[in-house]
């Protein structure tokens, strides 16, 4: 008697990586945008500050000093959100039941990044503990919702392409 192994298929790397970029592109800008319109808008305020804070967990502090960062931190934004969608597209291609519910598979994805985001944050002192439970709600659905779930949709619709 021969005992069956099970084999592992190897990754598709070339479309982690495309899947990575499209649907991590498509994550940063949905998620930038709906926290844009549901903090900065209705606080009269402008996104220097929201770019800044993700600069500040790259460089420090030191990117509160300037709006030139607020470059670095939007290239901060979308680097993460590559490296997000990369994670999650891997995930998607070994367990083959994520694309096929790809919004609850999103929204707690979108809940893991949400919590791992935060212990970074803490790790490069840069966590501003929310002001309100609103606030707090609001920073993981822009998360779940705004972020998980469009990377999980582009990934899915990739996939099946």
């Amino acid at each position: 008697m021969q005992a069956h192994m099970a084999t592992a298929l190897r990754p598709n790397w070339a479309l982690i990586v495309r899947q990575a970029v499209v649907a991590g592109f498509s994550g940063a800008v949905i998620f930038d945008l709906y926290l844009w319109l549901s903090t900065v808008v209705p606080m009269h305020g402008n996104t220097t500050a929201m770019f800044q804070h993700s600069a500040s967990i790259a460089i420090g502090p030191a990117a509160f000093t300037s709006p030139a960062y607020v470059w670095i931190g939007a290239l901060v934004d979308l680097v993460l959100s590559i490296g997000w969608a990369g994670g999650y597209a891997y995930f998607a291609q070994r367990q083959s039941f994520v694309n096929g519910r790809w919004f609850i598979s999103g929204f707690f994805y979108g809940l893991i990044v949400y919590v791992l985001m935060l212990l970074l944050q803490l790790g490069a002192r840069a966590f501003i503990y929310p002001a309100n439970v609103g606030v707090l709600l609001n920073e993981v659905l822009a998360r779940t919702v705004f972020f998980g779930v469009p990377v999980a949709f582009v990934i899915a619709q990739m996939d099946r392409a």
